[in-house]
């Protein structure tokens, strides 16, 4: 049964679901249901983002977010102040990219802390850590 789709270029037309180009090298499958079109996710797409806040950071602290699998980096900073706020993104659950370690320490100038490190899975939504940073002196 032939559906009224829209193809790459906007226009609609009737037949089989098309394939809708996004970029050079990138495809998502553009299907219709009864009320409008729909486009499937691919696998390390975004969903949206997540904002980590870290609470009770030692000011001056060096910060780094990275990947639990391959130690991609997704932050790296220095804290200004007690609060730090990181706006990652999310992507779908099971993606390899939400599952993130975070490390904070503070060694370039006393008083010194020794490293301070957690993991957590990122969402679409907020989350907030308190750091414990121990004195290294």
């Amino acid at each position: 049964m032939a559906q009224n789709v829209v193809t790459a270029g906007g226009n609609v037309q009737r037949g089989p679901a098309a394939f809708v180009q996004f970029g050079q090298s990138r495809r998502r499958s553009a299907f219709q249901a009864c009320w409008g079109v729909f486009f499937a996710p691919i696998p390390g797409d975004s969903l949206g983002t997540f904002t980590l806040t870290l609470t009770n950071v030692v000011s001056g602290s060096a910060v780094r977010v990275e990947s639990q699998s391959g130690g991609t980096t997704l932050y790296s900073g220095t804290a200004a102040g007690s609060t730090l706020v990181i706006s990652l993104a999310a992507y779908a659950p099971g993606d390899a990219l939400n599952d993130l370690r975070i490390k904070v320490r503070k060694g370039t100038s006393s008083p010194y802390y020794r490293a301070y490190e957690t993991l957590t899975t990122a969402f679409v939504g907020s989350q907030s850590i308190y750091v414990s940073q121990i004195p290294d002196e």
